[in-house]
């Protein structure tokens, strides 16, 4: 990952959701947790082949410069899903935000990996997140490097960090904050 500065996310599937926000706050310092939308008319492919999975729920927070983010599948059958039925739980995948994600595509499979899911998250204000989930053959969980950018109004590439920059916190409709009070208190 040379040609990359730094990983910009690290994302963890979890069985226990109110849980993992209270402890991943404790452990990485985090005030502030937003669920992010995803729309179940996403379209998804898994190994190629198109997949509904209405299934996740995405909280995200921010240890310094590095995005934090909270997965929690009820699907059957996804790279979540599967993730969990191996017995794992914690960290799932690194991802690297990217303004060209054909290219940082094609760079990855010169190195081996192939693509195991990709789609795109439709959000508020014209903004998509194209994805896609990276693995070498054979390679464990460990392995999976997610490759995504965002774009607005289908034309001006950006990274989600660049973007918070900019605005300094995410705009209204595009990620609900969650009240931290109620994540502290609660006991599971």
């Amino acid at each position: 990952m040379k040609h990359y500065k730094r990983v910009n996310q690290l994302g963890f599937v979890v069985s226990d959701l109110d849980k993992a926000l209270r402890d991943y706050a404790e452990e990485y310092g985090i005030r502030q947790w937003y669920r992010a939308g995803k729309k179940p008319t996403d379209p998804m492919k898994w190994y190629g082949e198109a997949i509904e999975d209405e299934g996740f729920d995405l909280i995200i927070g921010y240890c310094g410069k590095t995005e934090i983010e909270l997965i929690k599948t009820s699907a059957d059958s996804s790279l979540y899903a599967d993730f969990l039925k191996e017995g794992n739980e914690g960290l799932h995948h690194v991802s690297l935000f990217v303004l060209n994600l054909k290219k940082a595509i094609r760079h990855f499979e010169k190195m081996g990996y192939e693509i195991v899911q990709e789609g795109c998250m439709h959000q508020s204000f014209g903004t998509t997140a194209p994805y896609a989930y990276m693995k070498k053959p054979g390679s464990g969980w460990g392995d999976i490097v997610e490759l995504q950018t965002q774009r607005m109004f289908g034309v001006i590439p950006f990274t989600r960090n660049r973007f918070n920059l900019w605005m300094g916190h995410f705009l209204p409709g595009m990620a609900e904050p969650l009240n931290m009070r109620k994540i502290r208190k609660y006991k599971g």
